[in-house]
């Protein structure tokens, strides 16, 4: 009995040992998203499990991937631009935020929901239109990387179901950002933490400032419109 109890002690002391590590450990992790527009094939995979993940109402996004056509027949080309907050350093939405409810966590800005009063002040500070305010909930909603599943070890859902990896989230703590990769501005004061590889800037040209992402962003919902 003196035997089993010294191993269960022993067991228990290894596992206060791992939790202590681990905590030690996520003091000093920084999440970045790194996207490599170079490889998506616009799929809008990390768009629907972003969705699906989250269950975004109808019409809003927390990820949305844009495009863009150039050239003339018969060199013409599509760009692709998987876009989600950027995670700001000295964020403007944060700035904005009269309740307090935007922190920044581990590289990620996060909502306190328990603060939160749905009144928009954030999504009208966004350059990006990254943040909506929920209209079942009253609460404002964007990407936090899926901060809950990084926590214990997974994948956000939109890498997860990335075909191309074009998506990935390292933690700087143990990898370092690509040395071609730069953040995506709309604005020359933007800090983005989530950086991009082989962004086209006229992609900004798709994103209003202070605007939620909205399907109207993709030229195919305005054709009709057009009368193409």
């Amino acid at each position: 009995t003196q035997e089993l109890l010294y191993h269960v002690n022993e067991i228990n002391a290894s596992v206060e040992l791992i939790s202590i590590i681990f905590n030690y450990q996520r003091i000093f992790m920084q999440y970045r998203m790194i996207v490599d527009t170079n490889q998506c094939v616009g799929c809008h995979a990390c768009e629907v499990a972003c969705k699906q993940e989250f269950g975004a109402p109808l019409g809003l996004f927390r990820t949305m991937t844009l495009y863009m056509d150039s050239g003339h027949f018969p060199k013409v080309k599509r760009e692709f631009l998987p876009i989600m907050c950027t995670q700001c350093e000295d964020a403007s939405c944060q700035k904005a935020c009269k309740q307090g409810a935007i922190y920044e966590e581990h590289g990620i800005v996060k909502f306190d929901e328990k603060k939160c009063d749905g009144c928009g002040d954030c999504v009208k500070a966004c350059s990006l239109g990254a943040i909506y305010v929920n209209p079942l909930s009253k609460l404002a909603e964007k990407c936090n990387l899926c901060a809950h599943r990084l926590e214990i070890g997974q994948k956000a859902a939109c890498e997860a179901t990335c075909v191309s990896e074009s998506i990935r989230i390292i933690d700087l703590s143990k990898e370092p950002l690509p040395s071609h990769a730069v953040g995506f501005k709309m604005k020359q004061s933007d800090k983005p933490r989530t950086q991009h590889i082989g962004a086209n800037p006229a992609m900004r040209e798709k994103l209003q400032s202070g605007k939620s992402f909205s399907p109207y962003n993709y030229e195919i919902s305005n054709w009709a419109r057009r009368g193409v």
